[in-house]
Parts: C-alpha cells; structure tokens; sequence
C-alpha cells in the first residue's frame, strides 16, 4: 500500500487521542445521537484522530473502513504502532486507506512499507521524515490564555495537534482559538 500524503495545504489538523474507554465518549456528545453515529459526528467537528494501539486493536477493520468512509477527504487518522502489530495492524491499515496520516512508532518499531512513520523526538512531539510535526497536548489545568500561549508558540511544520486528555468539546475552544490567531 502506498501512501499519499495531500493534506500539506496548510490546514493544522486538530483532534483527539483516544475512543474506546475515552473517559469523555458518552458525555461529549449529545444524549440522543446513536452511539454508531458518533465517529460522522466528530469527524465533522475534528480534522484528525489519534488511535493508541490498544484502541484499534479493540475495533473490527471493517468499523475502521466505515470511519473512514464517513470522513472528509482532508480527515486523517494516526495509529499508535507496537513493534509487534502483526496482521491486526496490517488489516486497520488497509482500512483506513487514504485517510492514514501515519503510524507513531513505538520504540523497536518499524512502519510498514509505504506508510508514514512518526518518531518521537521529544515527550509530546513527533516527526516524520520530512520534518513534519505532530504535537501531542495536555490540557487539563489549562486555560483560555494558557491554551492562547501555546497556539502562539506552534513551531512551524505542525501538521497535527492532538489532545491527550480531553475529548471533542475542549477542541472546539482549540478550534476557535487557532482560527482567530490565524493557526488553523
């Protein structure tokens, strides 16, 4: 599987980390949206979402299809990625198709040929090859100008910036910050 790689237009992705046993699955949306209508509702407010390994492992590929299938063209989604992915991995990333943004390797680990690999360089920060970023961010105890700061100080080559501790309402104030500030 090859991998293309066209959401360089200058969009910063925002989304969240986590789906399964995120503490915020149920209260971050509304009360009478079905729980399979959850993943087309999101993708409609995010721009990326970050599935850690035990996350994807839990979802059936052809769930992961469907998201994908749901998402806009520009949604990207990024797998936590274990050293020992094995054929669980391998079927997620056929699913997802276009829509993977890259795998995050885990220490040991290697992407698997024509995917994007992702490597930690400092506790939150990750790059690929060309440089690009991806931020993971904590958010809890963060205010409005806190949160204002760190948008100010985005490096440059950010691609995608995912919260680790928060679920979709708290990336609508992201959203609406980067837009003001010109970021997003």
């Amino acid at each position: 599987m090859t991998q293309t790689d066209d959401t360089d237009d200058g969009r910063l992705l925002l989304g969240v980390s986590g789906w399964v046993d995120a503490p915020w699955i149920g209260d971050d949306f509304p009360q009478d949206l079905p729980a399979d209508w959850r993943f087309a509702y999101y993708a409609n407010e995010a721009g990326c979402l970050l599935l850690r390994a035990a996350d994807w492992a839990a979802l059936a590929p052809p769930t992961l299809a469907e998201w994908a299938g749901e998402a806009p063209d520009w949604f990207r989604f990024y797998l936590e990625w274990p050293a020992d992915a094995g054929a669980q991995g391998a079927a997620c990333l056929e699913a997802l198709g276009p829509r993977l943004g890259g795998v995050l390797l885990a220490p040991g680990a290697t992407a698997p040929a024509g995917v994007r690999g992702w490597r930690a360089q400092d506790p939150g920060v990750w790059a690929d090859a060309q440089g690009h970023l991806l931020l993971r961010w904590h958010l809890a105890g963060v205010d409005a100008r806190g949160l204002r700061a760190r948008l100010e100080g985005l490096p440059a080559g950010v691609e995608a910036l995912v919260i680790e501790d928060a679920g979709p309402a708290r990336l609508g104030e992201l959203r609406t910050l980067a837009e003001l500030l010109g970021v997003a």
